[in-house]
């Protein structure tokens, strides 16, 4: 079976998405009670995961 067309550049997109979650929960662990760093933290995993959740694979590609 042949490979999909560019499997690297999307392995090396999600790689880069799951590093931008790890980083936006790592930072707000040390501050977990502080809800404003807590709640921004989410803020930024929930836009990060929008952007996946949409689906648009072409613009990933730009």
């Amino acid at each position: 079976m042949p490979q999909a067309p560019h499997t690297v550049e999307l392995d090396e997109h999600l790689k880069e998405v799951i590093q931008a979650l790890h980083g936006a929960v790592n930072w707000a662990m040390p501050h977990v009670g502080d809800p404003k760093i807590v709640d921004k933290a989410i803020r930024d995993c929930k836009e990060i995961l929008d952007v996946v959740l949409e689906g648009k694979v072409s613009e990933w590609l730009k």
